[in-house]
């Protein structure tokens, strides 16, 4: 199995591991927003959606304290990112990342109705789905 690197090692990657860190986000983010307008065009919810949508302020990587929210809830969010990815596939569009997503999802499931703190929230991603290290 791979080591992980440990926090502040800067061999292997380095510099290039917080551009691929940072473009990840970046990048799928944009590529969603996309898909997601894309999906509320096709059922005529577009200006909805942008409206929720304007109503946000700040990134939601920069939100690190909701990920163990967010992580609590996954066991009801993994479902809705399954059903968005049906919906997308039905409308003709790529499923891809809502399923990825549900896969994300899949690994935090165990936190349900928990408290857990971040570091617990960011190890369960290292975690599969059958309980082992990845």
């Amino acid at each position: 199995m791979p080591q992980r690197p440990q926090a502040g090692d800067v061999s292997g990657l380095g510099p290039t591991a917080l551009k691929l860190s940072y473009s990840s986000y970046q990048k799928a983010s944009r590529a969603l927003a996309a898909v997601a307008y894309a999906l509320a065009s096709v059922h005529g919810v577009e200006a909805e959606l942008l409206d929720i949508a304007e109503g946000r302020t700040t990134s939601y990587l920069a939100e690190t304290a909701y990920f163990p929210k967010a992580a609590a809830r996954a066991w009801r969010w993994g479902p809705e990112m399954k059903e968005a990815a049906h919906a997308l596939e039905e409308a003709g569009l790529p499923s891809d990342l809502a399923d990825a997503a549900a896969t994300v999802m899949g690994r935090w499931a165990g936190l349900k109705h928990t408290t857990p703190d971040l570091a617990l929230v960011l190890e369960e991603l290292h975690t599969s789905p059958n309980g082992e290290a990845t």
